[in-house]
């Protein structure tokens, strides 16, 4: 522990505002409202098995990490270190072990290269993991053991399922009767955690972002079994002017169920626990079923 305590004093000791900001646009690469959309620019305009692959690790790697957080509880860096300089705490949710940020853009992005498989994009895929990393202990609002054990748990994910996901996708029945699975079972653990969060009787410190995977996995599994029966669409090639109209679209839909849908909720002072967890699993439906069924009866999917 006191390795680590040094680790970050050392960090805190290089603060300026020209890093400060730097890091902190690097931070933002691990960050949920960024990898969702690279996730649905994938599903929806490059390759719809690729976009399903990497989607699927982000969330299976989120929901092992958000599991770790609920069960150790360890306490942010800030809390035990006194007077340490952490930035951007706002996006620091829940406790500490393992890192967040990190965990995400590791199976987001070892997904992307697995599934791409060009050099360059390697290259980049394993700097922009490496630089997450290293943004969430310069910031001071991660330990060095949270960073690497997010690493391990990304990576690993994205290694492991790779090959299984694929495998799922192809086989159409099987992964329609494996999704609607997942959706039901998350469904009722994001209703049932969100009422036992809202109520106090559990730590929402420790649930809260745990809960949100459950919701984001209950939407996809619904969506993604509605679209896959009633239209599975095809990612054609070229198109791009119709693909950006699309992609605008589509996110349109999403930032209005995030950012949008929770200032609505606040300004009538139901934004809790569960309407959280609901919007999220909105997103979920609306990014693998709603939009696509709709956008092709508007002519925007093949």
């Amino acid at each position: 522990m006191e390795l680590q305590k040094q680790i970050l004093l050392f960090f805190a000791q290089l603060h300026n505002t020209f890093l400060n900001t730097l890091v902190q646009v690097i931070t933002i690469m691990g960050e949920e409202y960024l990898l969702i959309a690279i996730g649905v620019f994938i599903l929806w305009n490059i390759n719809k098995k690729k976009g399903f692959t990497v989607c699927m690790s982000l969330l299976s790697a989120s929901c092992t990490m958000g599991v770790a957080k609920a069960i150790i509880r360890f306490p942010r860096p800030w809390t035990v270190i006194e007077n340490l300089d952490s930035v951007r705490k706002s996006t620091a949710t829940g406790y500490s072990f393992p890192s967040g940020h990190t965990t995400n853009a590791a199976s987001t992005y070892s997904a992307i290269a697995l599934s791409f498989k060009k050099r360059w994009l390697s290259i980049l895929c394993a700097a922009l993991i490496l630089l997450v990393g290293l943004s969430r202990m310069y910031l001071c609002v991660h330990w060095p053991m949270d960073v690497a054990c997010g690493l391990i748990i990304g990576c690993a994910t994205s290694f492991i399922l790779f090959s299984r996901l694929g495998e799922l996708y192809d086989d159409k029945k099987k992964s329609i009767k494996v999704l609607l699975v997942i959706g039901w079972v998350c469904t009722i653990l994001w209703i049932v955690f969100g009422l036992l969060i809202v109520n106090n009787k559990v730590d929402s410190l420790a649930f809260d972002d745990l809960n949100i995977v459950f919701a984001l996995l209950s939407g996809v599994g619904f969506g993604y079994t509605l679209e896959r029966s009633k239209s599975d669409y095809t990612v054609e090639e070229g198109h791009w002017g119709r693909k950006i109209l699309r992609y605008a679209i589509g996110m349109l839909g999403i930032m209005i169920l995030l950012p949008g849908v929770k200032e609505l909720l606040k300004a009538f002072g139901a934004y809790n626990a569960l309407t959280r967890a609901f919007r999220y699993c909105l997103v979920g439906f609306w990014a693998c079923g709603l939009y696509p069924i709709l956008g092709k009866k508007m002519g925007l999917f093949e």
